[in-house]
């Protein structure tokens, strides 16, 4: 991943512009992480003498280009601009020690929609995550990512409380694993949105911890998906028919 530092410029900072300006930065700072262009979640803004800063962590060197940028993105660029007097730049401070390997949407013969990391759509070849910007906007109703990243928080969420297991462990377990399930039907429908966009097939992964309960029969159509040998040295089970895989990774 790659290091930069956004600062937000201007001679002179009024006390009382301060609060209402952090607010309004807050939300262009999470327009640019749904739109996929920032990874990084804890954000710490810094006051100095003529600007603002804060470092974030992009997954590709070019994310913060404003081609990329969404509507959502500009406008709120726009609107810190002419609020607050204040010029918007970002400085590249360096690559992360850790590299975090990304797909190109053009090179991907397949996606699979797979929580965990910086972006939830990854390389049906590789395993790579593609980092949502380059993608079409899956949204049906705006021109966003909303759909995938609902999905990907409330994931989150219920894989939290699963893996914690104090709160009903089989309940939410049900959640990421069963075929019928709010989260996995909300998973599925982005992957055949996607498909419908790319023209390219796109896979749910369907969690499965022991590897056992759907061994040998997909859980949608009843069909053989065992694979002789593991796709991506991740996933045994994959059905081409549902667009599914699982395994235990």
């Amino acid at each position: 991943m790659f290091i930069y530092q956004i600062l937000f410029e201007k001679a002179v900072w009024p006390q009382a512009e301060k609060e209402p300006f952090l607010r309004d930065a807050d939300f262009f700072i999470r327009s640019l992480r749904s739109n996929g262009q920032l990874v990084s979640r804890n954000d710490v803004f810094l006051f100095q003498e003529n600007a603002v800063s804060l470092h974030v962590q992009c997954l590709k060197k070019d994310s913060l280009e404003e081609r990329y940028n969404s509507d959502y993105v500009n406008q709120w660029i726009s609107v810190l601009m002419e609020r607050y007097g204040v010029t918007v730049s970002y400085q590249y401070m360096g690559e992360h020690l850790v590299p975090v390997p990304t797909a190109e949407v053009d090179a991907s013969s397949s996606f699979i929609l797979y929580w965990g990391g910086p972006s939830p759509v990854r390389s049906g070849d590789t395993f790579d995550q593609i980092p949502l910007y380059h993608l079409p906007y899956t949204s049906v109703w705006q021109r966003n990512y909303e759909d995938i990243n609902s999905w990907s928080h409330s994931y989150a969420e219920i894989d939290g409380l699963w893996f914690r297991g104090s709160m009903g462990e089989t309940h939410f377990h049900q959640f990421l694993s069963d075929i019928n399930s709010p989260l996995t039907t909300q998973g599925r429908s982005i992957c055949n949105r996607l498909e419908q966009l790319t023209g390219k097939p796109s896979y749910y992964y369907l969690f499965n911890a022991d590897n056992k309960a759907s061994a040998h029969h997909c859980p949608s159509c009843g069909g053989e998906w065992q694979l002789e040998r593991k796709l991506l040295a991740k996933f045994d089970l994959k059905c081409d028919h549902c667009r599914l895989v699982s395994g235990s990774i």
